[in-house]
């Protein structure tokens, strides 16, 4: 999970999963992440994805991002520029604080 500055608009800073690393392809079908093909395993999801997307491949030193409520997240699905280029991650979070505080692993 990092911050970065949001790519349709830099002037804004976001903090999502990143899903997708250079070179990968991503897709979501049926509500399931596929990383080159493999499904991804995401039991920290509040709840059932819906909905499928892409697939995208990701650029070299980009980084395609979701948030964790899939559902009615803005992310890189929805994004004009749908990649976060590695220069604008500012930080990785280390810690949750709503709905608890608690170490992001």
């Amino acid at each position: 999970i990092v911050i970065f500055k949001y790519p349709d608009d830099e002037s804004q800073l976001f903090i999502k999963r990143v899903i997708g690393l250079p070179g990968e392809t991503v897709e979501i079908k049926d509500g399931k992440v596929y990383i080159d093909g493999v499904e991804k395993e995401e039991d920290f999801l509040p709840e059932p994805m819906r909905g499928s997307f892409g697939p995208y491949t990701v650029p070299e030193n980009c980084y395609f991002m979701m948030g964790d409520n899939r559902n009615s997240s803005w992310d890189s699905r929805f994004w004009n520029n749908t990649f976060v280029s590695k220069d604008k991650i500012i930080a990785k979070a280390m810690f949750c604080y709503f709905p608890t505080i608690h170490l992001i692993k």
